[in-house]
């Protein structure tokens, strides 16, 4: 039902010449970016976790921006005290040599309002496109959102300055409303910035221009909007860069969660930072409930590439519910970056057959996404029954047109801890067809390809 709802309300934007971007077929240019994007988790705990006692972060803390300058990392994250309702987020700053061990400073907080009412919420630094800092007049130049968190307030924008990154000059009067998690690059038309619009549910990521950083103009659309079927309620935490003259955007959304208990983050690419092409992978980044500090919540960071051609990401998570802790943690993983497009798995598949494993299921089975995967059977921790669906025709050309058919496939090596037996999936792993599995049923032996990840990403 979730599904057809979605491709009706599709239908209706379309008519209305209102069709997300981000449905369009993606340019050929853009194809390398959309290939399988796995995260490195590469630290066995968070990299700075909630403040001692009696600290200004020892309740709250997330929204890391982090710059790399001289062989040290700066990380600005937004920490609190206090119960949700009494919360007050003012700036602390950490420091690092590898950009995964991580100091605190010891003259936190950084930055604050002087009233102690309104909250700093989600700095961000003016980067070149690749994610180095650039900086004005010898300065470094933030850009942040305040609001007063007790009353549910207006979020608006403001910016400030500093030599140090220690001593910030006094925020700016407000200089746009409803923005919230603001990712700022200079380019040779001046500013472009991308935030989170948050002036009404579900929130929108919109593009705003300037050139001096200080008066904007709101692209009059937005340029991403919930539109994919793990996304719910809001998109938000954007983070942009512009690698080769293509956009790359990291954004999080709640996890098809209804009562909003878990989030992640999903990945989208675009040729001129306005209209964008979702992975259709997604989500990119999930939680993951072998690590309680961030078993339920991704999210809410930056993303930078490093001098090895790699990206890293530095992000806030939280821990299961109950949530006393709106965010946990501050956490970081690693991606090698974009390969050559790998090909999907032949189905049906052969001994030695390598691949993404994609589906195409009838719309009348109620899974009619691409990409679907059936869960069948979860038999233990690493294995699991699926279905997948695939045309009768040998070739591309025929297939538009031809019968499809299903294969049942026993995949071995991968978490089976979110997958439920009658549940769709995803499986972001490229496989390889080791053999057969051949296993009992009440009718007799039955035997099924079996699948293992390449990379062998989840041993025994």
């Amino acid at each position: 039902m979730r599904i057809k709802s979605s491709l009706c309300f599709a239908a209706i934007w379309a008519a209305l010449g209102l069709a997300s971007p981000a449905v369009a077929q993606p340019p050929r240019a853009l194809a390398k970016w959309l290939g399988p994007q796995l995260w490195e988790k590469d630290v066995a705990g968070p990299i700075i976790s909630l403040g001692a006692a009696g600290q200004f972060d020892d309740m709250h803390i997330f929204a890391p921006a982090v710059i790399e300058e001289k062989g040290r990392y700066l990380l600005w994250y937004c920490g609190s005290r206090g119960t949700r309702a009494t919360r007050v987020f003012r700036l602390g700053l950490a420091t690092s040599k590898d950009g995964k061990a991580f100091e605190r400073h010891p003259q936190n907080p950084v930055l604050e309002f002087d009233d102690g009412i309104l909250s700093v919420l989600t700095p961000a630094l003016l980067r070149q496109g690749d994610g180095a800092v650039v900086r004005e007049n010898g300065k470094l130049r933030m850009w942040h959102s305040a609001a007063n968190l007790a009353k549910g307030g207006l979020h608006t924008l403001h910016e400030t300055t500093s030599a140090d990154g220690i001593d910030w000059a006094k925020p700016s009067p407000p200089l746009l409303d409803h923005v919230y998690c603001p990712t700022v690059l200079k380019s040779e038309r001046g500013y472009d910035m991308w935030y989170s619009d948050v002036s009404k549910r579900p929130w929108v990521i919109r593009h705003a221009a300037s050139a001096d950083g200080r008066a904007w103009k709101v692209t009059d659309r937005p340029v991403l909007q919930l539109s994919q079927e793990w996304e719910a309620e809001v998109l938000v935490y954007p983070t942009v860069l512009k690698i080769d003259g293509v956009y790359l955007m990291w954004y999080g959304s709640y996890y098809s969660a209804v009562r909003r208990q878990t989030t992640a983050v999903g990945f989208a690419v675009s040729l001129d930072g306005l209209h964008w092409h979702k992975h259709p992978q997604n989500p990119v980044l999930i939680p993951d409930p072998k690590r309680p500090w961030e078993s339920n919540y991704v999210g809410s960071g930056c993303v930078a590439r490093l001098a090895d051609g790699s990206f890293r990401y530095w992000y806030a998570s939280r821990k299961a519910p109950p949530f006393e802790n709106l965010y946990f943690a501050i956490n970081t993983a690693r991606w090698a970056g974009p390969t050559a497009p790998l090909p999907q798995l032949p189905l049906p598949p052969k001994k030695g057959d390598k691949g993404i494993l994609s589906s195409s299921p009838p719309s009348g089975e109620g899974l009619g996404v691409k990409g679907a995967i059936l869960v069948l059977e979860v038999v233990g921790k690493r294995d699991a029954i699926v279905r997948v669906w695939h045309p009768t025709a040998p070739t591309p050309s025929d297939a538009a047109a031809a019968d499809l058919t299903f294969i049942d496939l026993w995949v071995h090596g991968i978490d089976t801890s979110q997958l439920t037996a009658g549940s769709k999936t995803r499986l972001p792993h490229v496989f390889h067809v080791t053999g057969n599995k051949l296993f009992e049923t009440t009718c007799g032996k039955r035997s099924l390809p079996l699948l293992e990840p390449v990379d062998g990403a989840e041993k025994d």
